[in-house]
């Protein structure tokens, strides 16, 4: 019986990893990690990540993203195999609550967590959200270990899954307030209605051993905060961030802001075991109910009022608010089977996961930059691929076409900053502050400046329009110049014919560079 819980678990664990790992670079860099990498490539070149309190996230996940870069080179794999490590660890995390549920229910849970489309989806991108997801599961761990055993180690889990939140980012603060409020509420809910019982260890450590706990997790967060103790004034950004991230949530000008429901469509349209798993929460008003599920419904359903309350909406924050319920859902399934039949319960608790299932990868392997799927939010285009090809291709050919020379005219640079940081000849440029010489092998500009830029191209270019992110009016048009693009452009492209034939001299035309790359440095 061991050995086949054993392989169970072991086998949810691979199909998470698989569901995670699997055609990992067929998504473009998001806009976000395009954003993520820039700051990696800053902690590359002055040896620290300089905290910006306006920026509402904390700087533990660029120092991993940095290891990463730093041992295994600059790659979008590499930039979201961290992430999906730590995706994976929170299906063995669910796995581990069996030292306060019954095996099956931590597999059931385990199992929604890992065919979740939004646990996947955000589980394969290089952003912030999953490290949220693994801390506030170890404080739940820890918590519920410190209530049933009382031992030292489980006050370390705590503060260490505490001490996770705050360096990844400002809306710890929500979920340490959804936590305490939670414990109160249970505590006089119980008053009302007993859960079952639960048996509660007394605390087995002295003051004495809360002391290098507490050192401990303060040095983590100066040493992070403080970029390793050489940026001192980065300091204050820790507190100073709650002004701007306030204004941010409320005063409705982001661009991000949802109505109050967000969060039930997002579950109602892909997180079935998660939804259902919310409705059942309100089966922990029943007597002798499980105390700690009761306590997790209470806490999941705290978190998901405030994040409903807050007009600031971004879809990657759900897999922070739905793991408690998977759960929930996992107890009513064995309570269901119990009550009717269990092969009955069994079978529709299979045909809801294998939907769930089936979401998961229509979404990441085929409608991973579909905006109209709501999880695909201002995803990168594949169009970015009709620049990002040719150059790999033409690198590969020869290094020396790391020398490329590029002009970008776009009002945001990510993730171009981050995906082309390896050619030093690209330059980004305000549409206001154009340079005398445009020229180049190639340009990508943004459609509404393009008739402000063609008057000052003299030579001609395939051009092609392309859209760079979902979700927003962001087109542009990319120039390619025939010399250097020619084989990788399909025949019957159009093509920019400038109005004046009289080039620059040959020196300055990229061409020359193409027919000459010996003359050329390396990189």
């Amino acid at each position: 019986m061991i050995a086949r819980r054993h392989w169970i678990s072991a086998l949810i664990l691979l199909l998470a990893f698989f569901l995670r790992v699997a055609w990992l670079g067929i998504k473009p860099a998001h806009f976000d990690e395009g954003v993520n990498g820039w700051f990696v490539d800053q902690i590359t070149n002055q040896g620290y990540y300089h905290y910006d309190p306006t920026n509402f996230h904390g700087p533990l996940h660029f120092y991993v993203l940095f290891l990463a870069q730093t041992l295994f080179g600059r790659s979008i794999w590499v930039l979201r195999m961290p992430i999906v490590l730590l995706s994976t660890g929170c299906v063995g995390l669910t796995l581990a609550f069996r030292r306060y549920f019954d095996d099956r229910v931590c597999q059931i849970a385990a199992l929604a967590m890992a065919v979740s489309p939004g646990m996947v989806f955000y589980g394969r991108y290089a952003i912030h959200e999953t490290w949220m997801l693994f801390f506030l599961m170890l404080i739940a761990w820890g918590l519920a270990g410190l209530w049933r055993f009382g031992e030292r180690r489980y006050l370390w889990v705590t503060a260490l899954g505490i001490t996770g939140t705050i360096l990844t980012k400002e809306t710890y603060v929500i979920h340490l307030v959804t936590f305490f409020l939670a414990w109160a509420c249970l505590s006089a809910y119980e008053r009302i209605s007993p859960s079952a019982p639960w048996e509660s260890g007394t605390r087995k450590f002295t003051w004495r051993d809360v002391v290098p706990v507490v050192a401990v997790c303060m040095g983590l967060i100066l040493f992070f905060y403080t970029g390793g103790f050489l940026d001192w004034t980065a300091l204050p950004g820790l507190w100073e961030t709650f002004g701007t991230w306030i204004h941010t949530g409320v005063d409705k000008k982001s661009g991000h802001e949802k109505e109050w429901y967000y969060w039930m469509q997002l579950l109602g349209r892909y997180e079935w075991p998660g939804g259902l798993g919310l409705f059942a929460g309100a089966w922990m008003l029943w007597p002798r109910t499980p105390r700690f599920a009761r306590y997790l419904a209470i806490y999941g359903l705290g978190a998901l009022i405030a994040y409903s309350i807050v007009p600031y909406k971004t879809p990657w924050c759900i897999i922070s608010l739905v793991w408690p319920f998977y759960f929930i859902f996992a107890l009513a399934v064995l309570r269901l089977g119990e009550l009717i039949d269990r092969w009955t319960i069994g079978v529709g608790a299979g045909v809801i996961l294998l939907a769930s299932f089936g979401l998961t990868w229509k979404l990441n392997y085929r409608d991973y930059t579909d905006d109209s799927e709501p999880y695909v939010y201002v995803q990168t285009m594949t169009d970015v691929n009709e620049l990002l090809t040719p150059l790999d291709r033409l690198v590969k050919r020869n290094p020396l076409n790391y020398q490329i020379r590029g002009n970008i005219i776009l009002p945001e640079r990510y993730p171009f900053a981050w995906l082309l940081a390896d050619y030093p000849q690209i330059n980004y440029w305000d549409a206001d502050q154009l340079p005398e010489t445009l020229d180049a092998d190639f340009l990508l500009v943004d459609s509404a400046e393009v008739e402000k830029v063609e008057p000052l191209l003299r030579l001609e270019y395939y051009k092609l329009p392309m859209r760079i992110r979902g979700n927003s009016d962001n087109a542009a048009t990319l120039y390619l110049y025939p010399p250097t693009f020619g084989d990788f452009v399909p025949p019957g492209t159009p093509k920019f014919v400038p109005g004046s034939k009289e080039g620059p001299e040959e020196k300055d035309t990229p061409a020359e560079k193409k027919e000459e790359p010996a003359e050329k440095e390396t990189k």
